[in-house]
């Protein structure tokens, strides 16, 4: 027999430190650990994948076809010049992104599709509309009041422009609720871009014209005022032009006077020479030299103050042939503009034409149903992690002992078996069975803690952090494992707030605990024989109204002095500790104590609150029994029990 004063002695020697969680998490990532938490929510994993394919299945089969009509054009960066006008196609020295860029965002701009829609007098039914476009346009109808500008957008959404890679080529698809629709629209909008590019392109010609227009105009009234006054100056200072050449009356008359004056002074010279000559003849031929130069000398005195007048002349001169060269070049321009104009070249050539489709584009079951099997997949395994993240509850044996710091001494698999009352017979009923071999292994260890004890008392306590954690069923195939050993038994349902293994094993439920407890029943009066053989058992008795009071009393512990005198084995099956004083009672009357534990069911916080109230009471918990585990490998403890080999007759 051992008291409360006894355990709180043991307490430092038989359990480990208590050491905090967060003081043992592991670092490292637990690959095997990953999978098996991807084993364990294997079903929430399918169930999540399976709705994802049935809605999307669902969504494909109830969702309206669509159908892409492609029309390819080529786009040139420049237009091929049948006339050089550099003034209309000026050179684009910027990217060529820029370039092919700006003529996509044109092919999709609102202008464009608001002419096809006129065009084609389109209206809604054109558009597709899936499935949860129809529910949206249900729950919140549409009241804009601009319809065209409505359908514009949808259209937009609808289009999509695709260059081909290395090449000058974009494909123009459209996106229809038919074929016939998909593919007028597609052509529409491929021959309204050219038309509209043209357009642009005559307009730019008709600005150039009004722009030349404006500009010969006051060229041509430029020139005209520069050669007016050029002849006003020239018939002003007396300018006249000889020879193709500028002259002035100034300039013959030097030129004239200079032939009189060589003229003059040979005739002197040759008077001179000639010795038949008269005085009278030479002087008159000398006066007559001298005349002519002063003439001369005038003449060269007037010509330097007309100097001025000539440079001026000059100037005009040059500003009137400015001006009939700018006038000139306008009339040369404005005649190639002209030319061009009529020209109907094009930077944007259709290539091919969009076809009817002739199958539906989308919804494909195919391509949905594969996104939607890694989407559910994704989905799954999210919704598994977070499960398991959120569900604390027991799943791996190494992590209940690092955070309870005490041993998994039992490892008991579930059956298959779902009557309470043949549960609790397996060991015996199935002796080959790996449940039988699980009891067997925890008969062993227990008996091995037992010997190591100083007293001689064999009292085994076993309970649960809560109900239904199996501990009834626990303790009745224990027991029925050390009776087939040979051990004389007792079996005592110390459950006095909820008894059942009366039921489990067959007795009687109106004679038991608390009848002796209560001092209404001698001790001779309590043990009933169960239907294996060394094992007695006590039951619970009739309901009492204060349980903790009746197992506090001194008559508990002269019941448990008086069974280990006369039995190998006292097994005290009682309630679970949380919420209520009946375990901390029974856990201080006990040998040891042995805490039953639902694989996958019981979280831990509530072990570790079960666990914290046992020791601040001075109680000693021996071991954990993980029981009904569903796949020992799930949990990390991978040995499997050798399986007998089948007898066959």
């Amino acid at each position: 027999m051992q008291n409360s004063k006894s355990n709180i002695a043991a307490t430092g020697a038989a359990t480990r430190p208590y050491m905090p969680d967060f003081a043992q998490k592991q670092d490292s990532l637990d690959l095997r650990e990953f999978w098996r938490t991807l084993t364990r929510q294997k079903g929430l994993i399918l169930a999540v994948l399976v709705i994802v394919l049935l809605l999307t299945l669902l969504f494909t089969l109830l969702s309206s076809p669509e159908y892409r009509a492609t029309a390819r054009v080529q786009v040139e960066r420049e237009t091929t010049k049948v006339i050089d006008v550099d003034f209309i196609n000026p050179g684009d020295i910027r990217d060529t992104r820029d370039f092919y860029q700006t003529q996509f965002e044109l092919i999709r701009s609102f202008g464009l599709v608001e002419r096809v829609i006129d065009k084609l007098k389109l209206d809604d039914s054109i558009i597709r509309r899936s499935l949860l476009t129809r529910l949206r346009d249900t729950i919140l109808p549409d009241n804009t009041r601009d319809q065209k500008a409505s359908l514009a957008n949808a259209i937009i959404e609808n289009m999509t422009i695709e260059p081909i890679k290395n090449s000058r080529l974009v494909e123009v698809h459209f996106d229809g609720s038919s074929p016939e629709g998909a593919a007028r629209v597609a052509n529409a909008i491929v021959d309204t871009f050219i038309e509209l590019n043209l357009e642009r392109r005559f307009e730019t010609t008709q600005n150039a014209q009004d722009f030349l227009t404006d500009r010969i105009k006051d060229a041509k009234a430029k020139l005209q005022e520069a050669e007016a006054n050029l002849n006003r100056y020239a018939e002003e200072n007396d300018i006249i032009m000889l020879d193709d050449k500028d002259s002035t009356a100034g300039t013959h008359a030097i030129m004239r006077l200079s032939e009189e004056v060589v003229k003059a002074e040979s005739e002197v010279i040759s008077l001179k020479s000639d010795p038949r000559s008269s005085r009278a003849e030479l002087e008159a031929a000398q006066k007559k030299a001298e005349l002519v130069r002063d003439e001369l000398g005038r003449e060269q005195a007037r010509a330097q103050q007309l100097q001025s007048q000539t440079v001026t002349y000059k100037t005009l001169q040059r500003e009137v042939e400015t001006n009939q060269a700018l006038y000139q070049g306008l009339l040369q321009r404005m005649k190639e503009i002209n030319v061009a104009g009529g020209v109907g070249t094009n930077n944007i050539m259709l290539v091919d034409q969009a076809q009817v489709p002739l199958k539906k584009y989308k919804p494909k079951l195919s391509t949905n149903l594969g996104f939607a099997a890694l989407l559910g997949l994704f989905l799954g395994i999210a919704a598994a992690f977070l499960r398991e993240y959120m569900d604390d509850s027991v799943k791996n044996v190494n992590d209940l002992e690092r955070q309870t710091q005490l041993d998994v001494i039992g490892i008991i698999p579930a059956s298959k078996v779902r009557e309470e009352k043949k549960i609790a017979q397996l060991a015996l009923s199935e002796p080959h069975s790996s449940i039988a071999e699980a009891f067997r292994t925890l008969r062993t260890t227990l008996r091995f803690k037992l010997r190591r004890r100083e007293d001689s008392t064999n009292i085994i306590f076993i309970t649960s952090a809560k109900a239904n954690e199996g501990k009834t069923t626990v303790s009745v195939n224990l027991a029925s494992t050390y009776a087939h050993a040979g051990n004389r038994v007792l079996l005592i349902d110390a459950d006095l707030r909820n008894p059942s293994m009366h039921k489990l094993l067959g007795v009687k439920n109106t004679q038991g605990l608390t009848n002796y407890l209560s001092g209404r029943l001698a001790q001779d009066k309590l043990i009933q024989s169960a239907n294996v053989q060394n094992l007695d058992v006590i039951a619970a008795g009739e309901t009492a109204h204060d349980p903790a009071e009746l197992l506090a009393n001194r008559r508990m512990e002269d019941l448990l002095k008086a069974a280990t005198e006369h039995y190998d084995i006292v097994i005290l099956d009682g309630p679970p500790v949380l919420g209520l004083a009946d375990s901390l009672i029974l856990a201080s009357l006990a040998t040891l104590t042995i805490l039953a534990v639902h694989a996958g069911n019981t979280s831990m916080t509530t072990i570790n609150n079960a666990l914290k109230r046992l020791r601040q009471s001075g109680i000693t918990v021996n071991g954990l029994l993980l029981n009904q585990v569903t796949n020992a490998e799930r949990i990390g403890y991978e040995n499997d029990y050798y399986q007998y080999p089948v007898a066959r007759g």
